[in-house]
């Protein structure tokens, strides 16, 4: 079932009627039907193992695609989704090719004399709290304290993550080696990629088995769906190197460095609708945003809209949006919030709308947040311009609508798969 960030288009519905009861008639569009052939890059239309379907539809501010591949049928729910589908069709693959090795073989049997083979169970078939791992295992274990604390607190273990136990006998480590080393991400909610991951990990994990990867992920790294241009080396080596309580750890730091409350923070990290590798991220590009004022609000604000993993990417790519602006040498002073989204305000007053937006096209909605945001005041004070700036592409008659307004239009921040 397709996830979808309700909350920004709640409030273009609502804002609609009023602002067209006072207009002039005008000719809006209906979102189009793209084609894939014509919009993605060829390596992510097809692929040896997979195809995607070339009818796509706009509806939501997402491009929708359907993938047929060898290991069934795959939805992507924007263009974000698709570039972490399209490189989890190629890890699949790949790990079915090298389940069906003489090494692999060699490295199983060599896991059924591991004196870890007891806990294999407790990997495969995780449990849901500590008091299922065997007891003895607590004693040999120098780090596991962080995660026990957050179970008391009373912190559910997200979707997203592996079981307390195979955190806690280094299989998860192990696990995140073998996703990033094919370009995927640990904790994607992806359940094929999860099971074939499982399998090889332990391989390579209880049965000592080390494996080469034939070509390199489609794209680059696990970081270059969900990040800022300059920050995907960072993410890659943290999900790498730390744990989920570790992620989240370095997120607390710098939550509570750019002046987020404890509550604030703890709020943020403990809603599981942001897997670790998103919720890293988000605060990896607002933590970029050194000198910007009020972030907190922002932190708080996907903190109570995020019920889904739809949720948590509109909010990531939003935070992607400003980093990458701030990248082109557009300062951003203070986040706002207006009417439930949130808006910049760059250090010469200028108000910038960042949206995850694949194809926007100049509908209803579309023309009533335009003409809201250009009337609006923040602090008081009248916009000295306005800036649109989106993921993706945008229809020539937004736009042209747009510069009709004075509004500045910045499309492609975050082309992802398009050509």
């Amino acid at each position: 079932m397709r996830n979808q960030t309700i909350h920004l288009f709640t409030f273009l519905l609502a804002a609609s009627s009023a602002v067209l009861a006072q207009s002039q008639p005008a000719h809006f569009e209906e979102p189009p039907t793209l084609s894939a052939a014509t919009i993605l890059k060829p390596e992510f239309a097809a692929g040896p193992d997979f195809a995607v379907r070339d009818t796509v539809s706009t509806y939501g501010g997402r491009n929708s695609y359907l993938i047929d591949s060898d290991f069934g049928p795959f939805e992507a729910d924007g263009n974000v989704m698709l570039v972490q589908r399209v490189r989890e069709v190629a890890a699949i693959a790949r790990l079915r090719e090298v389940s069906k090795t003489d090494e692999y073989a060699k490295a199983l049997a060599s896991a059924t004399t591991s004196p870890l083979l007891l806990a294999k169970d407790l990997v495969t078939n995780p449990v849901s709290t500590v008091t299922g791992v065997p007891k003895g295992l607590f004693k040999f274990m120098n780090r596991f304290g962080e995660g026990i604390k957050e179970k008391a607190k009373g912190r559910e273990r997200s979707q997203y993550e592996d079981s307390n136990a195979a955190q806690l006998i280094g299989f998860a480590k192990a696990k995140r080696d073998v996703a990033l080393k094919l370009g995927v991400d640990p904790y994607s909610s992806n359940q094929t990629l999860q099971r074939e991951l499982n399998g090889i990990s332990w391989a390579a994990y209880a049965g000592k088995m080390t494996f080469t990867i034939a070509t390199a992920p489609v794209g680059g790294g696990a970081g270059i769906a969900l990040t800022a241009t300059n920050l995907t080396n960072t993410f890659d080596q943290a999900l790498r190197d730390q744990s989920p309580v570790d992620l989240r750890l370095s997120s607390l730091k710098r939550l509570l460095a750019m002046a987020c409350t404890r509550a604030q923070a703890d709020a943020f990290l403990n809603n599981t609708a942001f897997s670790p590798s998103v919720q890293t991220a988000l605060v990896l590009h607002l933590d970029a945003l050194a000198t910007t004022a009020n972030r907190p609000a922002f932190v708080q604000l996907a903190t109570e809209e995020s019920t889904s993993e739809g949720d948590a990417l509109f909010f990531l790519s939003t935070s992607r949006l400003l980093a990458e602006l701030q990248n082109r040498g557009r300062t951003i002073s203070r986040i706002n919030l207006f009417n439930g989204l949130p808006i910049a305000i760059g250090d010469d007053g200028t108000v910038i709308l960042a949206l995850e937006w694949d194809y926007a096209t100049w509908t209803q909605k579309a023309a009533a947040l335009a003409s809201q945001i250009k009337t609006a005041k923040f602090a008081n004070k009248t916009p000295k311009g306005v800036i649109v700036a989106l993921t993706g592409d945008a229809s020539p008659l937004l736009q042209k609508e747009l510069q009709a307004a004075g509004i500045e239009l910045v499309t492609r921040l975050a082309p992802g798969p398009l050509k």
